[in-house]
């Protein structure tokens, strides 16, 4: 009973704390003019823009759950775009949360329907991942990125298993062309030059920050020409 006791009144001694802590936080958070940055805040709307906290991929996902949210997160660092009516041939094959997009941040491409979580994970790999690579390497801004698509009603090759391009839940991308003129292509350059092969390292790796699924031509020879990126259920980065 006396050890009850000594726990007890140690458990008592914590509940103050805890709860001027917890209100701490409340305000610290919810307060109008809270000093807490809106990248560390959990409650205010996601800005694509915005530095790289420990929070970002949580503020993605909640953004991405909510088709409203997901839009007016795109628009922040894409040509303007607004949700379009589902494209459903099955339950299998079909685009949900449909948006097309043919410029994000400083990049142009070909007009594109996606999933708006794949077009904001996109916007978001060429902002913070593709743009600052091809500065390091090469002192230039890509000017137009390369696809071969988003949505095939398809299963996965030398598979029974639906490819998640079936759901427009992936995109391959298959090169860049750079502002100062010089076009870089995996099909040529994945094994080409130095400073291509490095780019194309780092544009991949760089990937895996914002996608669940990203292959490169290092998986398998029917990836030597693009770089697949999904939001599956299956992580995996090669």
């Amino acid at each position: 009973m006396k050890h009850r006791g000594r726990l007890g009144r140690w458990i008592g001694g914590l509940f103050l704390p805890v709860v001027a802590l917890a209100f701490g936080l409340g305000v610290l958070i919810y307060h109008p003019q809270t000093p807490l940055p809106s990248e560390w805040n959990p409650t205010t709307p996601f800005d694509p823009k915005a530095p790289i906290t420990r929070i970002t991929g949580w503020k993605l996902l909640r953004t991405i759950a909510d088709p409203a949210q997901c839009v007016a997160a795109l628009n922040l660092i894409s040509n303007p775009t607004s949700l379009l009516p589902a494209r459903e041939q099955d339950d299998q094959c079909h685009i949900r949360n449909r948006v097309k997009i043919s410029a994000i941040s400083q990049a142009s491409l070909t007009p594109v329907e996606t999933r708006c979580g794949i077009a904001l994970r996109l916007a978001l790999w060429e902002y913070h991942g593709l743009q600052p690579a091809a500065q390091a390497h090469f002192g230039s801004s890509i000017r137009r990125i390369h696809h071969f698509g988003s949505y095939s009603c398809r299963p996965i090759a030398g598979s029974s298993r639906m490819s998640q391009h079936a759901t427009a839940n992936a995109l391959d991308i298959s090169g860049f062309d750079l502002a100062n003129g010089r076009k870089i292509r995996l099909r040529s350059d994945w094994d080409g030059a130095a400073a291509d092969q490095a780019f194309l390292r780092a544009a991949r790796d760089s990937a895996c920050d914002w996608f669940r699924m990203v292959l490169s031509p290092d998986y398998n020879a029917a990836h030597h020409d693009h770089f697949h990126v999904d939001q599956g259920l299956w992580m995996g980065c090669r």
